[in-house]
């Protein structure tokens, strides 16, 4: 009597699937591996694609000599924080400027009128090193536009700073405590549809333009880039995308004004209810970016 023989295609098969599993397993285990090594997401819903680092290496030591953040939401004293405050540990004090070989550029996203920002803080307070900046002025807002011309040196880009090339609502939400309304011109805050059917908001349509390409497109590594961002709550979304699409290490230097529902004096010292941000939140995001290596300031 013959021994019983083994089935020659199943024994194939057998061999074939376990080879199969074996190779799904390690497909998944690098995935797995890759994805937490280039993509985590921090506590702010920030996804970081990688450290943003200088030719040295990275920015930790630069990033420790920064001055403290404010863990502490202020709630008396704004004016003489930000582009006054005194304790701004710059970074061109403390780094060489002719190591970079490329332009030196300064863009001001909301940057309102010139003594606003650029002629009262970054024309007279920036340490340049004696360089020639190329400076940028980002503002929608057609009620500042003529001051722009007669200005040497200085580029207006009369848009809102975005996400996409699209026209969008430009306006601000009115400050509401209890049954009083306090309504406001628009002022830079991009609300969105909604705020076209609210019959509180203050709104306008303007051309806003795509922040993240173009700065992709304008800018290199061995640019030195300077950017102010004060728009009014859409931080959050520009910080997002530029994040996401690796961007950020494109800016050397970040001043940047997180909005958060905070108290004002002109509302019977209540809290506002304007952008759903807390200032833990705002806190939060500032540290995530110094923490994957962002030169970023509070500015207010």
């Amino acid at each position: 009597m013959n021994p019983k023989k083994v089935n020659a295609p199943s024994l194939k098969l057998v061999i074939t699937t376990l080879l199969l599993i074996f190779l799904v397993i390690t497909s998944l285990a690098l995935i797995k591996d890759r994805l937490y090594t280039t993509t985590r997401y921090l506590r702010t819903g920030l996804r970081q694609q990688t450290e943003c680092t200088t030719p040295d290496g990275d920015k930790s030591h630069l990033i420790r000599n920064l001055e403290p953040l404010i863990s502490k939401e202020p709630l008396e004293i704004w004016e003489g924080l930000g582009k006054e405050e005194k304790t701004i540990k710059y970074l061109p004090s403390m780094i060489d400027l002719n190591r970079k070989k490329g332009r030196f550029i300064y863009i001001d996203l909301g940057a309102r009128e010139y003594d606003s920002s650029i002629g009262s803080w970054f024309v007279k307070q920036y340490p340049k090193q004696n360089k020639e900046f190329e400076i940028y002025a980002v503002e929608a807002d057609k009620a500042f536009h003529k001051q722009y011309e007669s200005r040497k040196g200085i580029t207006l880009l009369p848009f809102a700073a975005w996400i996409k090339n699209e026209t969008v609502v430009f306006g601000s939400k009115p400050i509401v405590v209890k049954d009083k309304v306090w309504r406001m011109r628009p002022f830079g805050r991009i609300e969105g549809q909604k705020a076209q059917d609210d019959e509180l908001a203050a709104v306008t349509k303007v051309e806003a333009f795509d922040f993240v390409d173009w700065l992709e497109r304008m800018v290199g590594p061995d640019d030195f880039v300077v950017v102010k961002m004060d728009v009014e709550g859409t931080e959050i979304v520009l910080i997002d995308e530029l994040v996401r699409r690796g961007t950020i290490c494109l800016i050397d230097e970040l001043f940047m004004e997180c909005h958060f529902d905070r108290y004002v004096k002109c509302c019977s010292g209540e809290r506002i209810n304007r952008f759903n941000y807390s200032y833990n939140q705002c806190y939060s995001l500032f540290d995530d970016l110094r923490n994957m290596g962002c030169v970023v300031h509070q500015w207010w």
